[in-house]
């Protein structure tokens, strides 16, 4: 399974100090305003029918020449992670206005109405993982939603053939040795990772006390805890400038690879599940291929015991950003962050700030659809090149009965099955071609009567969600209402897997006339991809990318956001959550400072 500010996350556990988490929950339910127990949502609809939600006026037309109209704080994006910062700015005391592209707030979190009964399910994030540890656990209880347990421990399906008994021990064995292999590679990349930094900075620090190189080498191999005799060698071979010098500490420190795909157990016993497995842990969790996914950020993400919430995670966001100050229908285009306040550019109007803070997604940012002056620093820019955005696809599918009666409600369901046609070229004909089991069969992922609902779910991930929305390029650019033209192929495929798993040969008799709904999410300007997914060796690149940028001698520039979660949270809605207070956190001690400095106490 998958998940993020926007999409699904998967079935991993790890693990938080109990101490720890319990004095973040009690500072953020001391932090957070009171919330409504109304838990009713307006933003129930696909984009075919899609209205925008009225919200409380904000001062959307800026006034020039009129510093009274200039915020403590303006917010990019009304996803979770810039409400989660207005609330905890507002606390503080300071101004926010937030700008949002969309004709609603949200994000990556979207509800759809799905059938003839407006089921709500979401076409972005549907779960919250980890319960036990999770910060958002006892917001949505405390809102009032009700949480639904979601079966994991299931027998797969290779075509319409259930796994037997002993077949599902097996994967079971196969999934376990997997996470065990990683979790300890993760330990040794993060060891090396910081071993090659220290080496970094030591070396900065007494090159520029003149000390010589012979010396430096000499102070780290005492510092670094085992012997490194490739480092040694390299370390006194002369160096031209910092930059080459960390490039042999990498080099020669970091040797453990950070590739999630290499732990994937080899054993013969396991080699008919190895394809299940793989996609299960890549993209059906982490959105893209397992040998482009990070070894540490998939050891680290919590998971274990997840729910889905009886009114959509979206209703959830929406409901936070009740009252919230957010002009609607505003793309920013450009932030100017050069002189002793920010501009922020929507269209023809210009909004003034002392700080700015940016939570749009990953994708965004590659894009380059906001243009910022100066030049984000190269540091910054590097980290934006070294997130990718991973790609899910969601086919919703109502139907008129229940044809999955030995099926628990909220059942997830991994499926490998042949595809023959106009499907199997299309695969093949990708370049490269899309990932294929014995060369004809697709593997994805099905969640059966979610909130006990007579509705599948089927899901793509990875390089299988990016093909099949990109049939739909220029054609649909958002999620909502299928398309026969472009979204036939994703449709196909997921019926052909309901019919083989329910054993109903006459489907299409089953399913609910025009319900069915699609998302394509890497189509969608606002976002393009579903969530965040660090490249293997690059996951402490959101840490990189979450830095404020410091311009003379101030900070102004903050990031927030999904991408900039810690791991045990990537690409998750906590994740977002979390880094919306700790950048209003971190804004509101950068103005304390610099009032301190302004008054002569600095």
């Amino acid at each position: 399974m998958a998940e993020s500010d926007g999409n699904l996350k998967g079935c991993r556990t790890g693990y938080l100090h109990f101490a720890r988490l319990l004095a973040f929950l009690i500072g953020l339910f001391l932090c957070v305003p009171a919330i409504s127990q109304d838990n009713t949502s307006d933003n129930q609809n696909g984009p075919s029918d899609q209205q925008a939600v009225p919200k409380p006026p904000a001062d959307c037309t800026p006034s020039s020449n009129d510093t009274t109209h200039r915020y403590d704080v303006i917010i990019v994006g009304a996803g979770l992670a810039g409400l989660s910062a207005t609330k905890e700015l507002q606390h503080l005391g300071h101004s926010v206005l937030i700008l949002e592209a969309n004709n609603r707030i949200g994000g990556r979190a979207y509800v759809g109405s799905i059938g003839d009964d407006k089921v709500p399910i979401d076409y972005g994030g549907a779960w919250i993982h980890g319960i036990s540890t999770n910060p958002l656990t006892g917001l949505v209880d405390s809102m009032g939603f009700k949480r639904e347990r979601t079966q994991l421990d299931l027998p797969y399906f290779i075509n319409g053939k259930e796994a037997s008994g002993k077949e599902k021990k097996a994967f079971d064995h196969a999934l376990e040795e997997y996470e065990d292999a990683v979790k300890l590679a993760a330990s040794s990349v993060e060891d090396q990772y910081a071993q090659a930094d220290f080496a970094c900075t030591r070396y900065k620090d007494l090159s520029k006390k003149h000390i010589p190189l012979r010396q430096i080498c000499g102070d780290l191999v005492h510092r670094i805890p085992f012997n490194k005799a490739a480092f040694l060698r390299d370390c006194q071979r002369p160096v031209h400038s910092p930059k080459e010098f960390c490039g042999r500490a990498n080099k020669d420190l970091r040797v453990t690879s950070d590739v999630a795909k290499s732990y994937v157990p080899h054993d013969t016993e396991f080699e008919d599940i190895i394809p299940l497995l793989t996609a299960n842990a890549g993209p059906l969790e982490s959105a893209a291929e397992l040998e482009k996914t990070s070894a540490v950020d998939g050891a680290h993400f919590e998971a274990g015991e997840d729910d889905l919430i009886d009114k959509g995670m979206g209703a959830f966001v929406e409901k936070l950003g009740d009252g919230l100050p957010a002009c609607l229908n505003s793309p920013v285009t450009e932030v100017d962050y050069s002189g002793d306040v920010v501009k922020v550019r929507t269209g023809d109007r210009v909004f003034e700030g002392s700080n700015a803070l940016i939570t749009v997604s990953v994708g965004v940012l590659k894009k380059k659809r906001i243009g910022f002056k100066p030049e984000l620093p190269r540091e910054k820019l590097d980290a934006i090149e070294s997130l990718q955005m991973g790609n899910m696809q969601k086919v919703i599918v109502p139907f008129k009965r229940d044809i999955f009666p030995k099926e628990p409600a909220n059942s997830w369901i991994l499926y490998e099955g042949d595809l023959s046609g106009e499907a199997l070229d299309f695969a093949k004909n990708q370049k490269p071609p899309l990932p294929l089991v014995h060369g004809t069969r697709v593997v994805m992922g099905l969640v059966v009567k979610p909130l006990d609902k007579n509705i599948a779910i089927g899901f793509f991930g990875g390089d299988w969600a990016k093909a099949l929305e990109k049939r739909c390029e220029g054609i649909e650019h958002d999620s909502g209402k299928s398309n026969p033209k472009c979204d036939d192929l994703s449709i196909a495929i997921t019926k052909s897997a309901l019919s083989n798993i329910s054993g109903e040969k006459s489907i299409d008799e089953d399913i609910q006339e025009g319900g069915i709904q699609v998302t394509r999410w890497s189509l969608d300007s606002t976002s393009f991809g579903a969530y965040s997914v660090a490249k293997p060796d690059q996951w402490y690149q959101r840490e990189v990318l979450a830095a404020p940028v410091t311009v003379k001698g101030a900070k102004r520039l903050f990031f927030a956001g999904e991408g900039t979660a810690r791991a045990i949270y990537n690409g998750s809605y906590p994740g977002a959550f979390e880094s919306g207070l700790k950048a209003a956190r971190d804004i509101h001690a950068a103005m304390l400072e610099e009032n301190e400095r302004k008054d002569g106490r600095f």
